[in-house]
């Protein structure tokens, strides 16, 4: 570990503090939540400490068998804004931090947004690079329900066709769920396996492990769907307000459907998008990981905006 802490065995104050910085300021970003840094917790070796005015949170990337790359996300503000000073003093600390453990320091998954404070901030010590693999796909509610115009019209055929021909329920998950959902998802995920390069079959190992980690939390705030025919599950959907302070923005970090039936994720997609509250308004679908099946299928609903992510170097 970088950091002082963990995610792990939170006391009641530590929880509360970090929610105060996730909740601080609109990241617009599928990676600035405390659900999704617990989540991938353990998967990515996340570990946190408050420096100066922000919040550091460090994870490992491993590239090779013996070899241990740490990255750290963009420091987190609880106050709503950014001081170039103090985050200049909270980035050199870092660095020393990472220094002392052998690692240079990497920023990553810096919202696209931001970049002009780090710029500011580091001058030419830093130069961030576009990654567009990590980029989110935000959409207009509105969009996902309506499904109206030329763009959408190929997913309202479909999702015509399933509600002509499927006879389905759609229900909010409860905990004595769990268990089918979690089977069911892991069937699903087995079944991908088949037909996923094999670069990417780490990936969805390490899916399994956050989503059980996520499964924890229906019940407690999660946001969920299911769809079932002839009362099996078929479909999923889990997701979380972006910010606990507002409904403005909705990510979703799971959706899980059996792509054999024809209309299943245009079906689960807009229902759990209908039953959203009135003041939302983007839906979040998390990025693509450079995997080029998810990029066409997220680029087919016609994304509102893309909230990109960048990297860099601090020199």
């Amino acid at each position: 570990m970088i950091f002082e802490k963990t995610f792990d065995n939170l006391a009641e104050t530590d929880e509360r503090l970090l929610k105060e910085y996730f909740d601080g300021y609109d990241y617009q970003s599928s990676s600035h939540t405390f659900l999704a840094n617990y989540i991938w917790r353990n998967t990515h070796h996340l570990s946190w400490q408050v420096i100066g005015e922000y919040l550091c949170i460090a994870g490992r990337g491993d590239v090779g068998e013996d070899e241990k790359v740490y990255f750290m996300s963009f420091p987190l503000t609880r106050t709503g804004s950014y001081d170039v000073d103090a985050l200049r003093y909270t980035i050199e600390e870092a660095k020393k931090i990472f220094e002392a453990r052998g690692q240079q320091l990497e920023i990553s998954l810096i919202p696209g947004h931001l970049i002009h404070y780090l710029t500011e901030a580091m001058g030419g010590a830093v130069d961030p690079q576009h990654d567009r693999d990590d980029d989110d796909y935000i959409y207009l509610k509105e969009d996902l329900v309506s499904l109206k115009g030329r763009k959408l019209h190929q997913k309202k055929n479909h999702l015509n066709f399933f509600l002509r021909n499927y006879d389905f329920t759609y229900e909010e998950a409860t905990p004595d769920m769990v268990p089918e959902i979690r089977e069911y998802i892991r069937s699903k995920n087995e079944y991908k396996l088949g037909e996923t390069p094999e670069e990417w079959k780490d990936i969805l190992e390490m899916e399994n492990v956050a989503i059980d980690e996520l499964l924890k939390f229906v019940g407690k705030g999660l946001l969920t769907g299911v769809i079932r025919i002839g009362g099996k599950i078929e479909a999923v959907t889990l997701g979380e307000f972006a910010r606990s302070t507002d409904k403005e923005t909705v990510i979703v970090h799971v959706e899980k459907a059996d792509d054999r039936i024809r209309g299943l994720y245009q079906a689960i997609n807009n229902e759990f998008c209908r039953r959203l509250p009135e003041e939302t308004v983007y839906v979040n679908r998390e990025e693509d990981m450079g995997m080029e099946n998810l990029r066409q299928t997220k680029l087919s609903y016609k994304p509102y905006m893309m909230g990109e992510k960048y990297s860099t170097i601090v020199k």
